[in-house]
């Protein structure tokens, strides 16, 4: 290599490196085409004048046109614009090279990335650079940044001015570029000839700038495509977090209600286990001393050396000793009857119903098989309860003076059925009680002793009346009476209260009991 080659080659690589060191510090950027012509003066580089070009399109011969393949191309482009719009750029680019017939064509748009100089970056390319898609050349000292500030250009050997283009892997005789209006922030569409004799005419630009022109609109759908996927992706991120959230709030929900339930079942059953020790309590301590007291009275009112005034205080006293035995009683059987342990749930729920009908003057009918036997004692206790409850309700609100109680046992399920002819339960409250949002101390309970024990809880009410339902599975292996046998019904009333029993409404309801599940 001569002096001479090595002097030019040497200020080319000085030119090459400001190009780097440009990239480097953006900031001196806008100066950059200055300091290019400074150094091509220097370097051998021709200045920017010397390679544009379009001025000799109108000189040149131009082909005839084409209009049968162009409105085949563009009828091509259309469809592309309409069903695939971002396949439209290649395409786009494959006519181009049809068309016009250049070695390359490109599409640039300008880009900023962070903390870095302004940059075209090739986006698209088809033809002999295909390779090179993807690349980027700066805003400020490219052809495509001319073509932008000064429309469509034509560059002669483009490299004489642009020494980054000689390290392509073939030559650019010519460039062709138009810029792409509305393409965001700017961009441009160009072709390249790789040979000589290979020039471009005014038919070429023609052509180009219609393809810029579905260029632009292409990339303008592309990017309300790229921002509505991008909002579809952040509204399926944020559905997902929430769903996610909601996910965790309901399962964190879930075991607090499972907590709450275990919880309430054991003062549930701390309850009852305190209730039946108090009435066990009253029965076999205060009971046994009321029992005492009152022989004592007696022996004292069997003396004869005694006053009159000490024998009416005495006698009185007994009376009052007989009421407070009948009040401990009654206390005793309402916090546990001594019958539910001993002998069962009949004749536990029997003699509780026998105490309210007589507290409450009302007419109360109890239907039950004869031989229904027992049932585990949870659930003995449970339907205990679940009566004394339903019964308090009747007679606090239902304003009746009739109400059915029927326990119906078979195998697999035991059911009871609580029905009055009161002025009912208004549907509102009903969709609320059903819903779990509002129902009273009395109601909490049932629906909770019914849930601890896995059954069903419904309520069915009119201003005929209200029915509570009950079902509580029980296991094939317990003990149970014959499923054909008929509950036979008994009338628990004061006997001057009474009327005909098969006229109470409540029939009805138990008869439609059949259909709910």
């Amino acid at each position: 290599m001569t002096f001479l080659q090595l002097r030019n080659r040497g200020r080319q690589l000085v030119a090459l490196e400001v190009i780097n060191i440009i990239q480097l510090f953006p900031e001196i950027q806008g100066n950059f085409p200055v300091l290019a012509n400074q150094m091509g003066h220097n370097c051998g580089l021709s200045r920017l004048e010397g390679v544009l070009n379009k001025s000799e399109l109108r000189a040149r011969p131009h082909r005839t046109r084409d209009l049968d393949t162009e409105s085949k191309a563009f009828r091509i482009l259309a469809r592309v614009m309409a069903n695939a719009p971002r396949h439209l750029p290649d395409t786009l680019l494959r006519l181009a090279l049809q068309l016009c017939r250049p070695g390359t064509a490109g599409i640039s748009l300008v880009e900023t990335p962070p903390g870095s100089a302004t940059v075209f970056r090739w986006i698209s390319s088809a033809g002999l650079l295909k390779e090179h898609a993807g690349g980027f050349t700066l805003r400020n000292f490219s052809p495509c940044g001319v073509s932008l500030d000064k429309a469509p250009q034509l560059f002669s050997y483009p490299a004489r001015y642009f020494p980054f283009l000689k390290e392509l892997p073939v030559p650019v005789v010519e460039a062709l570029v138009v810029p792409l209006i509305g393409a965001g922030s700017g961009g441009a569409i160009w072709l390249f000839s790789h040979e000589e004799g290979n020039v471009f005419d005014s038919e070429d630009i023609r052509i180009l700038t219609d393809l810029a022109d579905f260029t632009s609109s292409a990339l303008r759908v592309i990017q309300l495509l790229d921002a509505e996927r991008s909002a579809r992706l952040r509204a399926a991120n944020e559905i997902a977090r929430q769903a996610a959230e909601l996910k965790a709030q309901v399962a964190e929900r879930k075991l607090a209600e499972e907590n709450l339930m275990e919880l309430t079942g054991s003062l549930l059953h701390l309850r009852d286990e305190e209730q039946r020790r108090l009435a066990r309590e009253l029965h076999d301590g205060v009971g046994q001393l009321l029992v005492a007291m009152s022989m004592n009275h007696g022996r004292a009112l069997a003396e004869k050396h005694m006053g009159p005034t000490a024998a009416r205080a005495i006698s009185e006293n007994a009376v009052l000793l007989a009421q407070i035995s009948q009040e401990i009683r009654t206390i005793s059987q309402l916090l546990h009857p001594p019958l539910l342990d001993q002998v069962g749930l009949a004749p536990g729920v029997r003699e509780y119903l026998e105490g309210f009908a007589e507290r409450s003057r009302m007419k109360v009918r109890f239907e039950i098989t004869e031989d229904f036997g027992r049932l585990p004692r949870d659930v003995e206790t449970a339907l205990f309860r679940i009566v004394q409850e339903g019964l308090t309700n009747v007679h606090r609100h239902s304003e009746s003076r009739t109400v059915t109680v029927r326990i119906v046992r078979s195998r697999g399920v035991v059911s009871l059925t609580i029905a009055d002819t009161g002025k009912g339960i208004p549907r509102q409250k009903i969709r609320e009680i059903q819903a779990g949002r509002a129902s009273g101390v009395g109601l909490r309970g049932m629906r909770e002793r019914v849930r601890q024990l896995g059954g069903s809880f419904r309520i069915r009410s009119s201003d005929k009346g209200t029915v509570v339902i009950i079902r509580l599975p029980l296991d094939y292996t317990t003990d149970s009476p014959r499923e054909d046998s008929a509950a036979s019904a008994v009338v628990v009333a004061p006997s001057t209260s009474l009327s005909d029993p098969e006229s109470c409404a409540e029939s009805s309801y138990l008869a439609s009991d059949q259909t709910v599940n």
